[in-house]
């Protein structure tokens, strides 16, 4: 076996975390062959003889990996010396290992946590260059009003630095989260891209907002999915490979294919169309398809709440997504309605006001599957939409979720639109349109499992294209 760095070593061993590791190599509490070791220092277990405390390093043969719905009042570390009970103690009965925290959570918070005996892993999920994002139930005194909403996700100043929300938006809490006796408040739904000590208090209270109840709901791809307080369950090696970042696949007939999905005015578009010029792939906009339909519709006099007539329409009218000719070179595609370019009529208040509706309908949404999927047949493709990665192309060699903060959104609505009078209208349509999409029945807009999730409020159009272009190799 070849020689690895100590404090790595000892978090396989379920020692301590690497951070954790390096502080019981500091306080000379770890030996090498009878040595007092030093931080830096590499080892090899198959010939060195690595001690802590006098006891011999044992390292395992496989892992585990536990999901656990922490109650309130237990605390995330092994040990206390006030004696209070660690949500370790609920294992107890199902295992001996050495198992800690991948993420904790302040004693009074509640929800997802992650335990294991696995370092290597622990310090992927855990580490910021990863981008696994938090979710977090939060019920505050009263409603804050749009503009502590807004001060929350554009940032506040903290001891440790700046900090802000990606979004915060007002959302009951999952059905594993039971309301309490008299419970009395405002429920809302936040996520951040840090994992700072009681970050998401702090920044509650850098508005003056007093926080009632924190849950979190979901780390990564990874939800309660069930879990009740105080429950817990194994991980299967999928949620384990997705919380660590599984390997791209390619397609069955061998095409790259690469699904990018996310809210309206994300930057599915620009980034999509940004990764494909990189890549040379062909870039298809799923969503002008829709609005190219909505089009369709308003100008036939056809109900955007009849399924039906809807469906009948999306059968017989033919859409085509075109890569813009040489004196097109303004656009990112052209998109052709029964043969005639209604690329520039797309983008109006109107459709923006009606696609949502025309988009949630099942019957609509079946019979733009097939053109969509046989766009991405003909070679390398990007493609971006709605629910490309969970039901248009569900085996894409690799799945992207964009996503940006409500105002970051309206912004860009309004410089596009020319309009920066218009940004709190805009958000007030962005924060409608979000709350439909996620709540539909059919398709609804989710982080589908193992996608990677990138902020473009806080990265660039580069940047993003590339830690897709890294994921991708």
């Amino acid at each position: 076996m070849a020689a690895e760095r100590l404090q790595k070593l000892l978090a396989q061993g379920g020692v301590a975390s690497r951070r954790g590791a390096e502080a019981l190599i500091g306080d000379g509490r770890v030996r090498v062959n009878g040595q007092i070791a030093t931080l830096g220092m590499s080892a090899d277990p198959s010939r060195d003889a690595i001690e802590v405390d006098g006891t011999a390093l044992q390292l395992p043969t496989t892992y585990v990996h536990y999901a656990i719905h922490k109650p309130s009042g237990y605390l995330s570390s092994a040990h206390d010396e006030r004696g209070r009970r660690s949500v370790l103690s609920l294992l107890a009965s199902e295992t001996d290992r050495r198992l800690w925290p991948a993420g904790r959570l302040d004693v009074e918070s509640e929800g997802l946590m992650l335990l294991t005996d696995d370092g290597a892993w622990a310090n992927r999920v855990l580490h910021p260059r990863y981008g696994i994002e938090r979710e977090y139930a939060v019920l505050v005194e009263s409603m804050p009003d749009r503009a502590t909403l807004r001060r929350l996700v554009e940032g506040v100043e903290l001891q440790d630095g700046p900090a802000r929300l990606l979004t915060a938006t007002a959302a009951q809490p999952p059905r594993e989260v039971r309301h309490q006796p008299g419970e009395r408040g405002s429920w809302l739904r936040v996520r951040v891209g840090e994992g700072r000590k009681r970050e998401v208090r702090r920044i509650f209270e850098a508005v003056d907002q007093r926080v009632v109840r924190l849950v979190r709901t979901r780390i990564g791809p990874l939800g309660l999915d069930g879990l009740l307080v105080g429950e817990w369950r194994r991980l299967q090696p999928a949620d384990v490979s997705r919380l660590a970042g599984a390997r791209p696949r390619i397609t069955a007939g061998g095409t790259l294919t690469v699904a990018i999905d996310g809210p309206s005015g994300a930057g599915k578009s620009t980034v999509g169309y940004a990764l494909a010029q990189r890549i040379g792939a062909t870039f298809v906009d799923t969503g002008l398809m829709y609005r190219a339909l909505t089009l369709a519709a308003l100008e036939a006099h056809v109900d955007i709440e009849d399924a039906e007539a809807l469906g009948a329409l999306a059968h017989r009218t033919r859409i085509d997504v075109r890569r813009p000719t040489p004196d097109q070179h303004q656009r990112l595609e052209t998109v052709v309605l029964n043969g005639r370019d209604v690329t520039r009529r797309l983008r109006t208040r109107r459709i923006d006001a009606a696609v949502s509706a025309v988009s949630r309908h099942a019957v609509v949404r079946n019979a733009m599957l097939r053109s969509q999927r046989a766009a991405a047949r003909k070679g390398a493709t990007v493609m971006v939409g709605r629910d490309i990665g969970s039901v248009v192309l569900p085996d894409a060699t690799l799945k992207v979720y964009l996503t940006a903060s409500g105002q970051v959104r309206a912004a860009r609505r309004a410089a596009e639109m020319r309009q920066p009078d218009r940004i709190d209208a805009y958000l007030a349509e962005i924060e409608r349109r979000d709350a439909l999409d996620s709540g539909r029945a059919v398709a609804p807009l989710r982080v589908v499992a193992g996608a990677l999730v990138l902020d473009t409020g806080e990265l660039s159009v580069e940047a993003c294209v590339d830690a897709i272009v890294a994921h991708l190799r």
